[in-house]
């Protein structure tokens, strides 16, 4: 497994063809693994997040997030350079969601990244529906491995009260070492992404499995 990481809690006290595939819309969690990132790990992260911060209640919002891309050369050319961005995010007003769009911004323009699904998670610690809020819903896309070599940021548009939220900045600092020729920065635009391929790689990561 390559894993590379980011981790941004986002607080606001007061204040194209590789990409044609359909968005799948649901997803169906599959449990806790140690060497992956799933809705449960991500809710232990959410409890440290409002141990810490509970001094600061109600927080408007709160955002966390992870990414993954392929173990290795053969399951990236399958994957077509495309890895997945894990967004789990919480909100006092429930009328941000849905997300409307998550983006790269850089120099040459806009990346937009394709959605494959979200899920809508309940909250029953008493903790963080206290601190950030009762509604929580849990967003997976598409993420090119050339957008985490760009410089840039990566925005989230909520429905309602943000929009250019800044997520994260690249470039990052980690790299596919299995990456040797910028050639396979590029998703290759005459190739679909191998879903049968995409699936198995989202099992073993995120512990979901696509709803098809």
């Amino acid at each position: 497994m390559k894993r590379l990481f980011g981790l941004l809690i986002l607080v606001l006290f007061l204040i194209n063809s590789a990409y044609s595939q359909q968005a799948l819309h649901l997803f169906e969690s599959l449990g806790v693994s140690n060497s992956s990132t799933s809705t449960n790990s991500m809710t232990d992260r959410i409890k440290e997040s409002a141990i810490e911060y509970q001094k600061y209640a109600p927080i408007p919002r709160l955002a966390q997030f992870d990414f993954a891309f392929a173990s290795d050369l053969v399951e990236y050319e399958k994957l077509n350079g495309f890895g997945i961005l894990y967004i789990t995010s919480l909100n006092q007003d429930s009328d941000e969601y849905p997300i409307q769009r998550v983006y790269f911004k850089y120099e040459d323009g806009v990346i937009d990244l394709k959605l494959i699904g979200s899920i809508n998670i309940p909250v029953t610690d008493n903790l963080i529906k206290k601190v950030f809020g009762k509604n929580r819903v849990d967003y997976y896309y598409f993420l090119p491995y050339m957008v985490t070599q760009l410089s840039g940021q990566l925005l989230i548009d909520w429905k309602k009260n943000r929009k250019e939220f800044l997520l994260c900045r690249f470039p990052s600092e980690s790299k596919l070492d299995y990456i040797t020729d910028k050639k396979l920065l590029l998703p290759d635009s005459k190739k679909n992404i191998d879903m049968i391929s995409f699936d198995k790689f989202a099992q073993r990561e995120f512990q979901i499995k696509l709803n098809k």
